[in-house]
């Protein structure tokens, strides 16, 4: 059996588009489980109770040489703990190319908003049926990830692919559907503060720079901002911790389409300032529509960097 994995801190898209690949495999009689590296979000939590999908099973570890399918991400240290142990043999992502494998796989990387879209296009392609649920999640794992199209990742084709899968999923109003999530995603009470911060965390070497970059995406930024002494400690700890040269944790608010970003020091502040052009506000540094990590924020530090 072939497990299928998403990137550690797992977001929707990367819980939805495990799942249904899985039913995808399934309807080509491969037998695959989809897996989570740990705790599923608010966001991700409302999207499979609203549709009766069942969560999927949280590992840190796999059995050795497992044949392992990686969703959503392709960066060793974004995956699971032994992958080093186990056989990878397919990758299916929308980010660019990091991982290097030890024999030929099957790799489909297309520059979409989210997984799901890629595993949407390969159901529609094929002509596959689609089943209501599996239709629902992918919805919702594209709206997720292109923050209901607001971000600079989103592309036509994801625009596309939300219409025909909503014939089959039948979501009444997808705008009142995504302010829910994104209301489900702003609800942060039940997460201690380094909870918060960790909990869509990824780690980053530009050019031999090691960086940890933070992102809270939320309705109301101030679920973020009240809590920015101890956000601040937080940051500092992870760097000395981590040994990193920086860390930041960005609260974006989606639906304002701006950025409030925390600094782990001085120096880091200083940096993210020069690189960004950010207004200071005291700790807070502030970007009118800078949304996206992976589109905006990644590529302007490895631009800098690689001068």
């Amino acid at each position: 059996m072939k497990s299928i994995i998403g990137h550690r801190n797992p977001d929707t898209d990367t819980i939805c588009s495990a799942i249904a690949h899985q039913s995808y495999l399934a309807i080509k009689n491969i037998e695959a489980q989809a897996f989570a590296l740990g705790d599923i979000n608010n966001e991700t939590k409302f999207v499979l109770e609203k549709f009766g999908v069942d969560f999927p099973e949280v590992v840190q570890e796999l059995p050795h040489n497992s044949e392992i399918i990686l969703v959503d991400h392709n960066e060793e240290r974004q995956s699971i703990d032994n992958l080093n142990d186990l056989d990878i043999v397919e990758i299916i992502d929308h980010h660019k190319v990091k991982l290097q494998t030890d024999k030929p796989i099957r790799i489909h990387i297309e520059p979409l908003g989210s997984s799901c879209s890629i595993i949407a296009k390969r159901f529609f392609s094929r002509k596959m049926e689609i089943t209501q649920k599996i239709a629902q999640i992918m919805i919702a794992g594209i709206i997720s990830d292109t923050l209901y199209f607001r971000s600079p990742t989103t592309t036509p084709k994801d625009r596309e692919l939300v219409k025909r899968l909503n014939k089959i999923a039948q979501i009444e109003n997808l705008e009142i559907f995504s302010r829910e999530m994104f209301d489900a995603k702003s609800d942060v009470k039940n997460l201690s503060t380094e909870e918060l911060v960790r909990s869509d965390y990824k780690e980053f070497d530009f050019s031999g720079h090691k960086f940890g970059i933070g992102v809270m995406e939320t309705t109301n930024a101030n679920f973020g901002l009240e809590r920015k002494e101890e956000v601040l400690e937080i940051l500092n700890k992870i760097k000395e911790i981590d040994e990193m040269e920086a860390v930041y944790f960005s609260i974006v608010d989606i639906l304002k389409e701006e950025a409030y970003t925390l600094s782990s020091d001085e120096k880091a502040k200083e940096l993210f300032s020069t690189i960004f052009k950010s207004e200071k506000k005291e700790d807070i540094l502030y970007n009118q529509g800078m949304v996206s990590r992976k589109k905006q924020v990644v590529p302007s530090f490895e631009n800098y960097f690689n001068k």
